[in-house]
This record gives C-alpha cells, structure tokens and sequence, in this order.
C-alpha cells in the first residue's frame, strides 16, 4: 500500500477516535485498535502521538481548503465571501468533526510551544484566503472602502469561530441556516 495513503488512513483513525472519545482518551493502542492493527503499523507512520496530532491539524486545514474551493466555485461578490466563511460553520457531519478536532487540538497545543506555533501557522493560512477575498471584493468597489482586509478577516474569522464553538458548548446552538444567515449579516455589513 502507498505509504501516503496508509498515513491519511491512520489520520482517519485518529479522526474518529477523537471525536468519539475525546482528545484526552487518543492514544496510539486506541487508533491502532480502529485500524485494526497493531500499535506497531501506526508507530511505523508516527512516531508519537504529537507527530499524528500534527499531521491531523494539516489535515484540517486541507480539508477546510478543499470545502472553501468547492463551496466558491461559482459564487461571486458577497456570495463568494459568505460561502468561503461557511466553509468553517459546522453545518454538515464532516465540518462538525473537523470542528471537534480543530478545538481538541487546540486544547492539547495549549502549553506547548511547537503545537501551539503549528496550530497559529494553519489558522494563519486559512486567515490569507479571506483577507485575499476582502482585498479583491475592496478594490472591485464591492465592499466599503473604508474596510481593512486584515481587520475585517480577523472579525469575520472570530465569528465563525464562534459560531462553531457555539454548536460545541450550547445545548440549543444555532442550526446551519442561522449559522449562515449571522455570517452573511456581517458580510451584508461590509458593502
């Protein structure tokens, strides 16, 4: 089997494992026992929790790349905005797992200097594609001029943030149209 194949594999695993039985209760026996396999197959691919840990928040930041891709293909203006920043809502099954594992990460990086550094870098990456997106739509006259990419991306980020840590902490959350609707009202802000 491809090696790179079997990685994204063990990645899965870990992915499961976390949202099943928490960050705390992620170990390498417990993705080795869903895989299937001993702790040894998984140790041929990570050497350690941390490093599976890393590969899983790249992972993340994959994914939410590939859903910012698809979900803008053929939007355009504020459209295009809003779609990029739902891309984070937890709105379907596989958002609601990427969030889970996003914040679980979040919470063992904390305290750990080299986990932590990884996790800002990731967050950083996602932040240049909306303030890319706020940039095009100002300078097109789309948006107010008055708006500053890297200000507004931060307000926008932290809403959808909240938002998806809202649907983690809160019994009645908002359900995936209002989460949308509180996004595209910020936006709608904007123009």
């Amino acid at each position: 089997m491809n090696p790179n194949q079997r990685r994204l594999e063990v990645s899965d695993a870990a992915w499961r494992v976390i949202v099943r039985d928490g960050l705390d209760r992620t170990s390498m026996r417990a993705i080795a026992k869903e895989l299937g396999c001993t702790t040894g197959v998984v140790t041929h691919y990570f050497r350690n929790k941390d490093e599976l840990l890393l590969f899983a928040l790249h992972q993340v930041s994959a994914r939410l790349q590939d859903i910012m891709a698809s979900s803008t293909e053929q939007a355009t203006g504020t459209d295009r905005l809003v779609a990029l920043l739902s891309a984070f809502l937890p709105v379907d099954q596989e958002r609601q797992e990427i969030v889970h594992v996003w914040v679980a990460f979040l919470g063992y990086a904390v305290g750990r200097e080299d986990l932590m550094a990884e996790h800002r870098r990731s967050a950083d990456e996602l932040r240049q594609v909306v303030i890319a997106e706020l940039t095009a739509l100002r300078n097109s006259g789309v948006l107010r001029s008055d708006v500053i990419p890297e200000r507004d991306a931060n307000v926008l980020l932290a809403m959808s943030n909240g938002i998806s840590l809202d649907s983690l902490l809160h019994a009645h959350p908002l359900n995936p149209k209002q989460q949308i609707q509180a996004i595209r009202r910020c936006v709608e802000a904007l123009r």
